[in-house]
């Protein structure tokens, strides 16, 4: 029998192997978590630890990602939480108190811009919608 490469099989081939396999996985499964599971059933155990070229998936959440402890900026018109959503993933973060969040989340924050306009000379600023401090990594 021929040496199954997982590496260089597009997304067709991984469930084509993966039914030859009689392996059962989610119509939803990343590419990367596919890859691992047919290695794991070929009995191929690096797989699941990842290798060099980095061919696993990005976005397995077993990878740790930075927390960060944030403070968003109280504000006397909207005393709603701010929701930051990621992946999927909602954060409702209450305003002037900390909170720990990954760093996907201050990602986000950082790109939610609003424009505001000057009233005398009507010029556009772009600021931050949800103004944040950054108080430590964690």
């Amino acid at each position: 029998m021929s040496e199954i490469n997982t590496k260089t099989m597009n997304r067709e081939e991984l469930e084509a192997a993966a039914t030859d396999l009689d392996l059962q996985f989610p119509h939803n499964i990343s590419d990367g978590k596919l890859r691992v599971k047919i290695d794991e059933a070929l009995g191929d155990t690096s797989a699941s630890k990842g290798d060099a070229t980095g061919a696993t998936d990005m976005t397995d959440e077993s990878t740790p990602e930075k927390r960060f402890e944030i403070i968003i900026a109280t504000h006397d018109q909207d005393k709603q939480p701010v929701p930051v959503g990621v992946n999927g993933k909602i954060w409702l973060i209450q305003r002037g108190k900390k909170v720990i969040v990954p760093a996907s989340v201050i990602g986000v924050l950082n790109t939610a811009t609003q424009y505001q306009y000057d009233p005398q000379t009507m010029e556009r600023s772009e600021v931050q919608s949800y103004p944040f401090q950054i108080v430590r990594e964690v």
